[in-house]
């Protein structure tokens, strides 16, 4: 059997042949080097063949030769991977390796054509993910499971061996879920965005459900949850392929920055450029998209949403909009109580007959979900079928005899009493009134003529085919709800749909029967908890938002143009207080709103918490409330250097798994570890990790003194049987258990049976097999199936909502159309009922006058690769801040200087990087430093507040249901700073 071995002993007998070869060839060089005259020619040289005449040709190709014969290695021992992590990229790379060690890693570049009149796919990959040969030796590695010695983060550590920490981990398990004061619900099982795969990341997934574990929305504590679109369109998940931005006739980048966090995919965008397409980036920076677009918009940071207003504004009054478009595919034509703004339902004109709406002994809610339009043909109201509540599920309205007015007021009885109803779109036209593009641009820009939003309004309304791609920073403002929800709307007005473009979001192909890997069948269910909530909870945000913000910006946040809620600090922390109370689990399972539970164990999978989320303070709330915390990561991450236990895990070279999500990819791609692999230390897989746990567990659930209590009891909601049996926890883990025997479930356990089992049970893989994937490439491509809203063609780019738009399907929201109108009480509180522009909760101040951005990174996928020494040498190395070149002038601050970022939650150091393409009102820090990377260990989040917006808050009205598709966001870009040279 082969031993593991150390960082230090990797390159044992490799290097030894590689520092023979590196010896030999450094002598050559001096020794040419040496004799100027055969290089440092005095006179002009002819050369008509470069290969044949050039002098001294054949040393540097020997050089070339030897150093490709040494990464080359041997053929069958190459392997194939991707190194993505939270990545849209998902890219298929060849791996090789010599003597068991991996030394390089090239694009395969095998990826078919989908159409000879458009670009392929072909090279993937990206500065980042080449060098993850280097990475994985890195001296950051994580060689062996260790316990800390002392008190948390002071980096003191004994090693344990795998069977010493497994058993640690299992009997916190046993401990906490066999405690009658605690349970299940006290534990938490998080797997991160550092893992991010359909094999290996169902490991720590099935280990949480199996042991009623609570675990959080990951795009929801990230930032990364398009809300607006799930008002829009009930799910956030919408978009294209990128090879579908080859054929627009204009690209927009809102808040999106394609040439650095889309690498492999930005030359579709590029190429599209030359292919006719107009392409418009709108960022505060000047960033590496905006400098080869058409049209770049420095937008005031978080202002998004009132310029999406302004191109509403301009759509509107200038009739730019498809009206027998929004007749059918959106809620315009949807009738409006004119006093109450509440939408006409099937419930007003029924009445509430309490008989009338029983149904099997439960209250039948299908005539709160029917709504009504003003029948041009008739002059009577009629019902609009494919409403949640409708028996009738199609859009098609020609069946039933349907013309809706879109515009006009009427008077209508109802039980006798006479009421006032217009549209929806009348109403959104009263709300876009105010948003003038004079007002816009005086709000959105410093010194951009109105011209500018009626223009870009008219790029995006009048072309055949029109894509906006929203980026992730917009959902990390205060107000990114009615940012994306806003140019959703925008997108909806021009009639954007499948071939003629829309909404680009973050793309989730369908991928079923996945879930057996993850999942039991009913057995087991998921114990989900919202992400943003939860974190808030965790980290004692309440006393933030009491510390940072003042009543004059929360009342500024919660104000409309024209349009004032009275919603002052006071009476914000109570309702956010009640909304809390409403979804706190720990009272019981009764919770209505955002659930959120109050575990005391935890492990972490790939989740770099501390240097994600806000600061010290959390970390410090986060401790104090986690009595033991287990990591598990591949390398020493924040969250690792605050763990109780670290656990090894491989790395993406080192184990079997498949990619295909998240992003619009039609590629799913195999990672196959090389042949022959020598270990790095003794890190595992986290299948045969979890197992290794599962069957410690199961041990310790069987000594005769706790198998009476190795049934732990928990709500059926989550264990089918009530209980949770750990005397067979291992069995059921793997699959062996006699129900899974009996149903011929397929057997888990290792990184590679997770694989064929993946590729067995999902539909969108057919018909592939590992060795299929290897012969192809490292890939294979999704069947058909993958589209959920689109069929997914061999032969053309992707983009969703095809069934919608030819199929007359319904959407999954509650008018079963594109929403623009949300009557939900703190909707209508805020006047935002249907779109409209809120200013930010970002204080307004003098002595913080900047704020501080953190965008995608160049050099690294986040925190990944932070680290890396290759990297570091192609910038500045440490953690830096780009500062406008006046901005560093008035303030004495000359390129290079450290310096002190700071307002009243804290301060970080950090170089300062002097640019013209930072704003005068913002500083630029590209984000996933970790920070143990800064001076006195704080990070740019020692700056950062939280808050919880009311308006992502809601639950329980049509499709705004905590959920997977309906949650909120933590945001990043509400804090103020200053900023000053610091102190030597």
């Amino acid at each position: 059997m082969t031993q593991p071995i150390n960082k230090e002993e990797i390159l044992h007998e490799s290097g030894e042949k590689r520092r023979d070869f590196l010896k030999i060839s450094g002598a050559t060089a001096a020794m040419i080097a040496g004799q100027s005259f055969l290089f440092a020619k005095t006179e002009p040289m002819t050369i008509e063949n470069g290969k044949d005449n050039y002098p001294n040709s054949s040393y540097t190709e020997n050089m070339y030769r030897n150093e490709f014969g040494f990464t080359y290695g041997k053929k069958e021992e190459h392997g194939f991977a991707y190194h993505c992590v939270n990545c849209q990229g998902n890219c298929a790379w060849e791996v090789w390796s010599h003597n068991g060690v991996v030394t390089r890693e090239n694009q395969s570049a095998r990826y078919p054509s989908v159409n000879a009149k458009i670009p392929d796919f072909n090279p993937r990959g990206c500065n980042k993910g080449v060098q993850h040969s280097q990475i994985m030796y890195e001296k950051d590695r994580i060689l062996y499971p260790m316990e800390r010695v002392g008190q948390r983060g002071k980096g003191t550590w004994k090693r344990l061996s795998w069977d010493e920490a497994a058993t640690k981990v299992a009997q916190k398990i046993w401990d906490t879920m066999t405690d009658e004061e605690k349970g299940p619900d006290k534990l938490l099982v998080q797997a991160g965005t550092g893992l991010l795969t359909e094999g290996r990341r169902g490991a720590p997934l099935r280990f949480c459900t199996q042991l009623g574990a609570s675990r959080i929305y990951p795009a929801s504590y990230l930032g990364d949850m398009f809300s607006g679109a799930a008002v829009a369109y009930g799910e956030g998940n919408v978009g294209c392929t990128y090879d579908f931005l080859y054929q627009v006739d204009t690209a927009v980048f809102w808040g999106a920055n394609p040439s650095v966090s889309r690498i492999p995919d930005a030359h579709f965008v590029w190429e599209g450029k030359y292919n006719g397409a107009k392409v418009i980036v709108i960022t505060p920076e000047f960033n590496a998209s905006a400098k080869s677009a058409d049209l770049w918009l420095p937008i005031k940071p978080g202002t998004d949403n009132i310029l999406a207003m302004g191109v509403i504004n301009v759509i509107l009054n200038e009739k730019l909009y498809k009206p027998e478009f929004l007749k059918v595919y959106t809620d315009l034509p949807f009738l409006v109580d004119v006093e109450s703004k509440k939408l006409l339902r099937l419930s007003d004109i029924k009445g509430h007959d309490e008989h009338e709406f029983m149904s099997k002994g439960k209250v039948d809610h299908t005539a709160e979900e029917q709504f009504y339009c003003m029948n041009k043909k008739t002059g009577q109201i009629a019902l609009m079928p494919g409403c949640e509540g409708s028996e009738h599920k199609t859009l098609r309205l020609d069946d039933f005899d349907i013309e809706p007015e879109l515009e006009g007021e009427w008077e209508i009885e109802v039980h006798g009493q006479k009421r006032r109803v217009t549209t929806a779109f009348e109403m959104l036209k009263k709300n876009a009134e105010t948003f003038t593009p004079e007002y816009c641009a005086k709000e959105c820009f410093v010194n951009i003529s109105p011209d500018v939003i009626v223009q870009l309004a008219k790029d995006i309304a009048l072309p055949k085919v029109v894509e906006i791609t929203a980026g992730f920073s917009l959902n990390k403002y205060f107000n990114g709800l009615l940012s994306v929800w806003n140019i959703s709307s925008i997108c909806g007005l021009t009639g954007r749909m499948g071939p003629y473009g829309g909404l680009n979001t973050e793309g989730e192909w369908n991928l079923s029967g996945l879930g057996e890997l993850s999942g039991f069948a009913g057995k087991y269910s998921p114990r989900f908890g919202s992400g943003f909530v939860g974190e808030f909870v965790m980290g004692n945000g309440l006393e933030t938002v009491d510390e940072y913000f003042s009543d004059e910006d929360i009342k500024k946040a919660h104000q409309s143009n024209g349009n004032s809620s009275g919603i002052d600090k006071k009476e914000y922390l109570q309702i956010v207080k009640e909304m809390l109370d409403d979804g706190d689990m720990s009272k019981g399972e009764t919770g209505t709103g955002h659930r959120h539970w109050s575990p005391e164990v935890a492990i972490l999978i790939a989740d770099s918490r501390f240097r994600r989320n806000k600061g010290s303070k959390y970390r410090e709330a986060f401790l104090k409330k986690m009595k033991h915390v287990t990591v598990v990561d591949f390398k020493m991450s924040e969250a690792a250097v605050w763990a109780d236990i670290v656990l090894p895990a491989k790395s993406h070279y080192e184990v079997w798994d498949l990619r295909t999500s998240p992003g619009y990819h039609r590629y799913t791609n195999l990672a196959q570890p090389v042949a022959n692999l020598k270990p790095v230390g003794e890190a595992m897989d986290e299948w045969s990790m979890f197992t290794l746990i599962a069957k410690k567990l199961e041990e310790i659930a069987n000594k005769p003194e706790n198998i009476d209590k190795a049934k732990v009891a928990d709500d059926k909601r989550y264990a089918r049987d009530s209980f949770h049996d750990l005397t067979i926890f291992h069995k059921e883990f793997t699959n062996t258990d006699e129900e899974s025997e009996g149903n011929m479930e397929p057997y888990l356990g290792t990184d590679k049976q997770a694989v064929q089992a993946a590729l067995e049970k999902c539909d969108q893989y057919q018909p592939h097999t590992i060795e299929k994937m290897y012969k192809q490439g490292g890939f294979l491509q999704i069947n058909e199936k993958g589209g959920k809203s689109s069929t997914l063609y061999s032969d053309k780019p992707y983009n969703t909502m095809e069934h919608h738009l030819y199929k007359f399907e319904r959407l999954e929201t509650v008018s079963g159309r594109q929403q623009f109108y949300v009557d939900a009480p703190m909707f209508l509180r805020l006047g935002a009922q249907t779109n409209t522009g809120l200013k930010g909760i970002r204080p307004d101040s003098k002595e913080y006058p900047f704020t501080l951005m953190t965008p995608h990174a160049r050099w690294s996928i986040h925190s990944n690769y932070k680290t890396s020494r290759t990297l570091q040498r192609l910038q500045r190395g440490k953690p830096y801040v780009g500062i406008n070149k006046k901005v560093a002038e008035i303030k004495g601050i000359k390129d290079g200087d450290e310096i002190r970022v700071y307002n009243q939650l804290g301060e970080f150091f950090a170089m300062a990087k002097v640019t013209s393409s930072a704003p005068m009102d913002s500083m630029v820090m590209e984000h996933g430093w970790e920070p143990y990377q800064y001076r006195d260990m704080k990070g740019h989040n020692e700056c950062v507040p939280t808050a919880l917006n009311l308006l992502e808050m809601t639950h329980g009205w049509g499709h705004l249901n905590f959920g997977g598709l309906w949650d909120g966001n933590q945001y990043a870009y509400d804090g103020a700073v200053n900023v000053e040279k610091a102190n030597a």
